[in-house]
């Protein structure tokens, strides 16, 4: 079985990226959404804010991945060592082809559907709106992992899991690992 760990909006918490990393053992890989080091000018200063330990705790992992989010400065791709970080980022992982954005410029649910036209893709991906999302748009997935650190509308801190075996399992965890909504396809 392969696990792959979707994170976004993390914005310098390394006390959320620490719960993360403490629930959810044996990730293959990782793939990060975007607003990873810096909280923003319209939001608090996330629980365990040190952008620079987290940093530093990112650029040691060989299985992460970025895409750029709306808060990433080019100071902070410069502290990541990862100065080409993508806008958008589409793949295949077995079978499932998926498009992946930090999500700033999406709207509303005819936009997501015209991006999953665009790349031809299975399943969108984003985040931004720090609110997890996991449902069907037009039979095709839209899944938002929400915020570990800096959560909105009352919903909990979380992220989110793709597990492949025989079939695809996509969920929705708590950052403490507890399961918060799940889809198999």
């Amino acid at each position: 079985m392969s696990k792959v760990l979707i994170v976004s909006d993390t914005h310098g918490s390394l006390a959320s990226w620490n719960k993360i990393e403490k629930s959810f053992q044996s990730i293959d890989e990782i793939f990060h959404l975007g607003d990873i080091l810096y909280h923003g000018p319209r939001n608090p200063l996330p629980n365990g804010y040190n952008p620079a330990e987290l940093a530093s705790i990112l650029k040691a992992k060989t299985n992460i991945s970025y895409v750029r989010g709306n808060c990433d400065a080019d100071v902070d791709l410069l502290v990541l060592e990862n100065e080409d970080m993508p806008k958008i980022m589409s793949l295949t992982f077995r079978g499932f082809k998926m498009v992946l954005l930090h999500g700033e410029n999406i709207q509303n649910d005819d936009e997501i559907t015209q991006l999953l036209d665009k790349y031809s893709a299975d399943i969108l991906v984003y985040g931004h709106f720090h609110i997890p999302r996991l449902e069907t748009v037009k039979s095709k997935i839209v899944l938002n992992p929400g915020s570990p650190s800096l959560p909105k509308m009352n919903y909990p801190p979380t992220c989110a899991l793709l597990e492949f075996s025989q079939n695809l399992r996509i969920s929705i965890y708590t950052i403490e690992g507890e399961l918060y909504k799940e889809m198999f396809l």
